[in-house]
């Protein structure tokens, strides 16, 4: 097909992991044979003013976009602001539009103001309103009564095993990290809703009862500081590494290298970072909340935990550490191999063929 995508993140050579698993399922689309044009946002910064002036960036590129090429629908990735987009570009084009729902997104469009209004709106009236997990799909359903003529698909972005899998040397010397340590690794925003305050009690009890060495923070995010902070509080600031935002490789090589990821979220949409951790064949400890269990299974790829319960998750960290990584390893890289972008790409494909009328598909493929 023919595809017009619409996105509120997207990355650039400057700000690489911004959006990347849209970049993922645009590279997964194109390898199955579809001709997918991308109107990006690229600028992460966030406030009013950085608002207005990307919006209305993104607004005149979606109108550029319509006007110059022919499709067969149009898809909005993210439900705040893009879903009004994709409905102002289809009704340009005349052809269907489908919008896909991350997580915070929904939150945004349940707001009060004029773009969460036209959000809801044009969620509303989608052709098709794809989710990033069941979990998701059933909120987006309820919170922003999607009526029951507008079909709602969970299907999530898949891991990119071409990135993440199992590495093939010890990546442990280069990143500096003892041979015999056991390390935590948490990948994501330093936010309230990832739970990294959560993270850092539970790595000092977990170190203090000797079973865990190292604790690596990779992201950043308004929360640094103040995990910064508690570290020092909790006596354990030289064992905990905040390393801020790396390129996919380096993520990729530290997922590899840990005995465990944790993702302590308060909440989430589907948590694909613990699908890139098992593609690497590296157990997760993460919450029950969300998508999350929609992608981890326990007890043969780690352990699901009570969110903002920090002995909960101690506990789940102390058994995946005592168990040793080795015995989850072939399991977790397994049930990654069932994710794979393609397959997932496919399963989007399969859901848009179905409000896609197939004279406009014969003529597009």
């Amino acid at each position: 097909m023919r595809l017009l995508l619409v996105t509120n993140m997207y990355p650039t050579p400057d700000d690489p992991v911004f959006g990347v698993f849209v970049a993922g399922q645009v590279r997964a689309l194109r390898s199955l044979g579809q001709k997918v044009t991308v109107v990006p946002n690229t600028v992460s910064a966030t406030g009013a003013a950085a608002n207005l002036s990307k919006y209305a960036r993104l607004y005149s590129a979606t109108r550029a976009a319509s006007r110059k090429g022919e499709f067969d629908a149009v898809v909005g990735h993210f439900l705040y602001p893009t879903a009004w987009l994709a409905r102002m570009a289809a009704m340009r084009i005349g052809c269907p539009y489908a919008v896909v729902a991350h997580g915070t997104d929904v939150v945004s469009a349940s707001g009060s103001g004029r773009l969460a209004r036209l959000s809801r709106e044009a969620a509303a009236e989608a052709d098709l309103v794809v989710a990033v997990s069941d979990d998701l799909a059933s909120r987006v359903r309820r919170e922003l009564a999607i009526p029951e003529r507008v079909p709602v698909r969970a299907v999530h972005m898949g891991v990119d095993l071409a990135a993440f899998h199992p590495p093939e040397e010890d990546a442990r010397p280069a990143l500096g990290w003892g041979t015999d340590e056991r390390v935590a690794l948490f990948v994501g925003n330093l936010t309230h809703a990832k739970g990294v305050d959560v993270l850092v009690e539970a790595f000092a009890k977990t170190a203090a009862e000797g079973a865990c060495d190292r604790l690596v923070l990779v992201g950043d995010g308004p929360e640094r500081s103040a995990i910064s902070s508690l570290a020092g509080d909790l006596d354990v600031a030289d064992r905990v590494d905040l390393v801020g935002v790396l390129p996919r490789e380096d993520v990729a090589a530290r997922m590899g290298a840990a005995d465990v990821l944790t993702l302590p979220s308060r909440r989430e949409g589907l948590g694909l970072v613990v699908l890139e951790s098992l593609a690497c064949g590296t157990p997760a400890v993460a919450s029950r909340v969300g998508g999350i269990p929609e992608v981890l299974p326990v007890p043969a790829c780690g352990r699901l935990v009570e969110p903002d319960d920090v002995g909960s998750l101690a506990a789940g960290m102390l058994d995946v550490l005592s168990e040793g990584k080795e015995r989850y390893r072939d399991a977790c890289v397994d049930e990654a191999a069932r994710h794979g972008a393609p397959r997932m790409a496919e399963e989007f494909l399969g859901a848009l063929r179905e409000v896609v009328p197939a004279s406009r598909r014969s003529e597009g493929e």
